[in-house]
This record gives structure tokens, C-alpha cells and sequence, in this order.
């Protein structure tokens, strides 16, 4: 596949369950950095939520996919709306073992306590991550990454306060 293509067809094929284990297989024999990232890019995309939990599930268990790569694809399946809350909740699941992979003050804890709280945009979200970065304290303290996303998700709540409804309004004149 010519390279500037293959991210989409990656992508189109991990919807269904052959692609979806074919991309993964493909995975695990590519020597390719890059192909790697891809296929990575596009098992995140699917729809299917336990195949979601399952590359989570993979990830941090580092026989499948490399331990290296756990970060991405916490902040890929964060991407994904059908996502965004298992990979938020993997992460306070997971996170004393995630802390002892990777260390508390690593880009990859940052990316992941950043990533999965991007798409949170209401205060019903707010609360539950400050009462989880409350639950870890001392931990949270050392982190820049913990005010990084409260700040990010105090944004994002202020957005939608003020656009939703302008939004929602703009929508409906298009439909007509």
C-alpha cells in the first residue's frame, strides 16, 4: 500500500472482526516502526468497544502489543468517541501498574493522563477526575500532567456552555 493511503484502509478494515485480527497479526510480524503505528492508528478506530478493551487489555500485558507502545494506544482509543471513557477508565484501573511500568513522572504517564481526559467536556466528568487525582493525592502533586487536564477540561466545559447551543441552532438551519 503507498504509505500516505494505508492509515485509511488500516482503518477501514479493523470495522469488521477478519480485518480487525488480520491488522493485528500484521502487527505483531511488521518490523516496521511505521506500519506499526498505523495498524496501531487503526485497531483504535473500531466501533466495537471490546475490541477496544482488548487492545487495552494487550497492551498492558506487553506480550502482543509492546509495552512501549501502551501510551499510544491509550491516547488512540481516548481518540475514538466510542472510547474515550474505557480508556479513562483503564487508566484509574490501572494505575498503580501503569505508575510502575512507566514511571510517575514519564511523558508516557503525562500523555495518558492528558489523552484521556481530552474529549471530557462536561462537569459531571470534571468532578469524577478530580475525585480520582484526589484518590492519588501525592501522586497527583508531582504530576504537571493532573492541572494540565483539569485546565483542558475546564476549557472544554466553558466551550460547550457557550457554543452548544449556537452550534445545535447553526445544525438545525442546516437541515432544513
Amino acid at each position: 500500500l503507498p504509505t500516505d493511503v494505508a492509515e485509511t484502509v488500516f482503518s477501514v478494515g479493523a470495522q469488521d472482526d477478519y480485518g480487525w485480527t488480520s491488522l493485528l497479526h500484521i502487527y505483531k510480524n511488521s518490523l516496521s516502526e511505521a506500519q506499526k503505528k498505523k495498524i496501531l492508528f487503526a485497531l483504535a478506530t473500531s466501533r466495537d468497544t471490546d475490541k477496544l478493551q482488548r487492545l487495552l487489555a494487550m497492551g498492558l500485558e506487553g506480550e502482543v502489543i509492546r509495552s512501549q507502545d501502551l501510551s499510544y494506544v491509550v491516547w488512540m482509543v481516548a481518540r475514538n468517541p466510542k472510547g474515550y471513557h474505557l480508556a479513562w477508565n483503564f487508566v484509574k484501573q490501572n494505575w498503580d501498574t501503569l505508575v510502575e511500568k512507566f514511571q510517575l513522572g514519564s511523558s508516557c504517564i503525562r500523555s495518558m493522563i492528558v489523552g484521556t481526559t481530552g474529549q471530557f467536556s462536561f462537569p459531571e466528568e470534571l468532578t469524577e477526575v478530580q475525585q480520582f487525582f484526589e484518590t492519588i493525592k501525592e501522586q497527583a502533586s508531582q504530576l504537571r500532567a493532573t492541572q494540565i487536564a483539569l485546565d483542558n477540561l475546564q476549557k472544554n466545559i466553558r466551550w460547550v456552555q457557550r457554543n452548544l447551543e449556537t452550534l445545535r441552532n447553526w445544525l438545525n438551519e442546516q437541515m432544513k
